[in-house]
């Protein structure tokens, strides 16, 4: 029995293989691509690295982090509001009708896993493979195990429900595979729990950090899977490792905030984008978050929900309100309206919001306010006051990350860790995460389906 979810070692080979060489391996002199075996794919070191090119390639995919992962989230949560003209999957997300066939979780599923068994082919071939350079052997091993681990996370993010979901965490998660799949080989295993998956991912990301550079671009470099590895910590509710994570990212310097709140929708790899999926006019796949949601559309079918215009209004030498438009009596998002802008995927900023709200939940306040603070000094406010703490700061850091990162994604995961209802629906509803795709249910029959 085949399934597309699963992709052999044929997949791997990627286009512009042709012209990667390595040493004195050209692969112009290789067999194409489609025709030659899962073991000459990748028995060479430019094979390894032209599998490695694929799988960055998935995972910068429309359907995958280069735009689902970040725009979908937010279809569900109070930002967002619609009433025109979304097509049939994202008709069914704004209605709350999830089945296994929805298109925007099937490719996300397929892309996400396809990314997975790219990575875990790599890492069994890094085993076996002799390299002319150890370290280029080793930075491969470490890029494959940071998008195994990202990868992961966006799954359990839309698959399963979030962490304290159950008191231990024992409810499913995603399935975890860490060896290639090929055929009916690896293809029937179990969901997980979603601690078993959260162990996977810290780890990945964790071994990830240890070997990759502090820079990486266009994969993740040690700062990016640590940053990564913060948000995780962070959903968990373990404070202190994702401060100390912050502050790692933070004080290594290699990241800048931006002068201007807008710089990081004008220019693309600006000193404050820790990691974000480079497009191109050619190769532009945040086109599947900027399309829906433009302001600069004739009628786009997206815009800012109640609560959020609300917020942001409260204070109008608030700087951040340059990257929205006001027309027909809707706040309409201009963040997203350069063609090939490079897709966020964790920028500075973030950084400094969450670790303000890990110092503030212990007890840290001043450290929690001058962090808070930074951010609201780029945007032209007020520093909050060194009275503020407790719960009212926590709830101001809230505010203020919500305002800084509105429409990137991150408010989704941020309802559900909150525990707060996600417009009319409570934070764990069944309805907010999506059904298994039929790619899986057909094909694994150990896999159980979300209610």
């Amino acid at each position: 029995m085949k399934t597309p979810l699963l992709h052999s070692m044929r997949s791997l080979v990627v286009m512009g293989l042709a012209v990667i060489t390595f040493g004195c391996d050209s692969m112009l002199d290789q067999t194409p691509p489609l025709d030659i075996s899962n073991d000459v794919a990748l028995s060479t070191p430019g094979g390894i690295v032209a599998a490695m090119t694929g799988a960055a390639d998935q995972f910068s995919s429309g359907a995958f982090y280069g735009g689902n992962t970040m725009s979908i989230g937010e279809l569900w949560s109070n930002n967002v509001e619609s009433n025109v003209g979304a097509d049939f999957g994202r008709l069914q997300i704004l209605s709350y009708n999830l089945n296994i066939f929805n298109p925007e979780g099937r490719s996300m599923w397929g892309d996400g896993y396809g990314v997975i068994n790219r990575a875990n082919n790599i890492l069994l071939a890094l085993e076996t493979v002799e390299f002319p350079d150890a370290r280029q052997k080793e930075l491969l091993r470490g890029r494959a195990l940071a998008l195994r681990g990202a990868s992961l996370w966006a799954l359990c993010m839309y698959f399963a429900q979030p962490w304290g979901y159950t008191a231990d965490n024992s409810h499913p998660g995603v399935i975890i595979r860490t060896e290639p799949t090929l055929g009916d080989l690896g293809t029937i295993k179990a969901r997980a729990t979603l601690k078993e998956c959260y162990d996977q991912i810290i780890a990945d990301l964790t071994d990830a950090a240890q070997i990759l550079p502090v820079k990486d671009a266009p994969y993740m470099g040690s700062l990016a899977a640590k940053a990564l590895l913060s948000r995780v910590y962070f959903h968990m509710g373990d404070w202190a490792k994702a401060e100390a994570l912050c502050t790692e990212v933070i004080d290594n310097g290699a990241f800048k905030l931006n002068a201007s709140v807008a710089d990081v929708v004008t220019t693309n790899s600006t000193a404050e984008a820790v990691f974000e999926i480079l497009n191109t006019p050619v190769d532009n796949a945040g086109s599947i978050v900027w399309d829906f949601r433009q302001a600069d559309n004739s009628l786009p079918r997206y815009w800012a929900g109640t609560d959020f215009v609300n917020a942001i209004y409260t204070d109008t030498t608030d700087k951040r309100l340059a990257l929205y438009v006001y027309r027909n009596n809707r706040l309409y998002v201009a963040k997203w309206d350069r063609i090939a802008m490079n897709t966020p995927v964790v920028r500075l900023a973030e950084l400094y919001l969450t670790r303000a709200e890990c110092r503030a939940q212990q007890g840290n306040a001043s450290g929690a306010l001058a962090d808070v603070n930074v951010i609201r000094q780029r945007a032209g406010l007020k520093d909050l006051p060194g009275t503020t703490g407790g719960n009212s700061l926590i709830n101001a850091i809230r505010r203020e990350r919500n305002l800084e990162l509105a429409f990137e994604g991150d408010i989704f995961l941020e309802r559900k860790r909150q525990r707060r209802n996600l417009k009319q629906r409570p934070w764990n509803d069944a309805s907010l995460i999506f059904k298994i795709p039929d790619i899986e249910m057909n094909a694994n029959t150990l896999c159980t389906q979300n209610p």
